[in-house]
């Protein structure tokens, strides 16, 4: 074979990888990087002890943040988008003269919703005495949104929540951000890149460490193509999602931003997580060095989401030595 016809079919064949490629990456930003509607679980769909333990908690949460006094909010986003919340004040804490208020930001994950994710720590947080904000994160919920950037522009949008509940709850109040797996990220990278004061520590709980590497896990578990198939396509999805979503996914990556990070973090994480590797986890754990405190919890037995079902005990210390640390 002459030279010109072996660089003729390698060219071919890298144009031809391309174009699959780019092909594929349109698909993945339409399929995973816009939004769509929730998922409704159907009737006698929740099978596990953990699913129903999970629902039981959801429901017995929700049940009482409606018996709160309940005030909608609403806020426009840098880009223009209306924005959803619900600031829950608690009526069942009374308060000192004085004393500051706290406050929990509930940040949810990819696909749901304020209500139907962090409900579950809503009971313990009323009997901690804090306020919750209740958000739809962008292209979730209520909130308005076409594209999801699994952190990037969603941490922006945190900053403008924390400056909401700063006007509701006074200058002098005490902020904790708590987040599971796309919501973990989001708050972990607001506070990276830097909160005001009043916010004092954060939950991470199964998030991930870098989007680019989560989506690379999953695809690699989940399709059969070779770890070279799947970098390539990687190289194809980043510039795109800048040029359709106007986001960068690279920017998406706590650990990228882990060096900033001096707020307090308590950090949980399932060991049978299948969908984000607990060493995720433990990766951001030893990333996060300028922390004031860190502690981090690996819970045998739990799935993604269910570490608090299978370790409540041990979730609930966890948090109360967080905030005994950072809010004294």
């Amino acid at each position: 074979m002459k030279k010109k016809d072996i660089f003729a079919l390698i060219g071919g064949t890298l144009g031809g990888m391309s174009l699959i490629c780019a092909s594929s990456a349109g698909y993945i930003i339409k399929e995973k990087f816009v939004r769509h509607a929730p998922a409704i679980p159907k009737p006698g769909s929740i099978e596990s002890v953990d699913e129903m333990h999970m629902d039981y908690l959801r429901r017995k949460g929700i049940s009482r943040i409606k018996a709160q006094n309940i005030e909608q909010l609403e806020l426009i986003s840098y880009d223009g988008l209306r924005l959803k919340g619900e600031y829950i004040h608690n009526t069942e804490i009374v308060r000192a003269p004085g004393e500051s208020t706290k406050v929990v930001i509930l940040s949810h994950g990819y696909g749901g919703t304020g209500y139907r994710d962090l409900m579950i720590f809503a009971d313990f947080y009323l009997k901690q005495g804090f306020d919750i904000l209740i958000i739809d994160q962008r292209s979730h919920g209520r909130s308005e949104g076409t594209f999801i950037s699994f952190g990037d522009r969603e941490s922006e949008d945190l900053g403008m929540w924390v400056s909401r509940v700063i006007e509701i709850a006074g200058t002098d109040c005490k902020i904790l951000l708590h987040g599971w797996s796309m919501g973990a990220a989001i708050v972990y990278l607001a506070a990276a890149k830097g909160l005001p004061p009043q916010v004092k520590g954060v939950v991470y709980d199964c998030g991930f460490d870098s989007a680019e590497a989560q989506m690379f896990y999953v695809a690699g578990i989940s399709t059969a193509l070779p770890k070279v198939v799947l970098w390539w396509l990687m190289q194809f999805l980043k510039p795109m999602t800048r040029i359709i979503g106007r986001f960068d996914i690279r920017e998406a990556s706590p650990i990228k931003f882990a060096g900033n990070m001096h707020l307090p973090v308590f950090f949980v994480h399932g060991r049978e997580d299948s969908l984000v590797p607990a060493k995720m986890c433990k990766r951001l754990y030893r990333a996060t060095y300028r922390s004031a405190y860190k502690k981090m919890l690996i819970v045998p037995g739990a799935d993604h989401t269910y570490s608090y079902v299978r370790d409540k005990a041990g979730y609930e210390a966890g948090i109360k030595d967080l905030i005994k640390h950072c809010m004294g």
